[in-house]
């Protein structure tokens, strides 16, 4: 079973980019599945929400306290690949302004800024 429910935006990442992110938390020792949106109301900015999935969130402390939670979604995001009919194009995504980790209650447990 996954620990965290990667939330979709087809408005700023498409399903290559969820498949770069699930290995980037995978490679955090974290596992990931996708799922459809389910957070309501508006945010400033895009914000990329994750939904923590265990009543433990000991798991979360290491990649949260050490950075390297921003550092994956920056790098899964900033990894360009082809898109399109003949696959020529190349789309350039926008990092999310911060990710928030929500528990199965929709609480907000964390938040990482990523604006740089």
């Amino acid at each position: 079973m996954a620990q965290l429910l990667i939330e979709e935006n087809f408005q700023h990442m498409d399903g290559e980019d969820v498949e770069e992110l699930i290995e980037a938390l995978g490679a955090l020792g974290l596992s990931a599945e996708p799922t459809q949106p389910r957070t309501a109301g508006p945010h400033r900015g895009w914000v990329l929400v994750l939904h923590w999935l265990r009543d433990d969130t000991a798991p979360l402390d290491g990649p949260l306290r050490d950075g390297s939670l921003a550092q994956a979604v920056r790098g899964a995001l900033r990894h360009p690949h082809p898109v399109g009919a003949d696959g020529t194009e190349v789309r350039e995504r926008t990092l999310p302004r911060r990710i928030e980790i929500r528990d199965r209650s929709d609480r907000v447990l964390a938040q990482v800024d990523l604006a740089a």
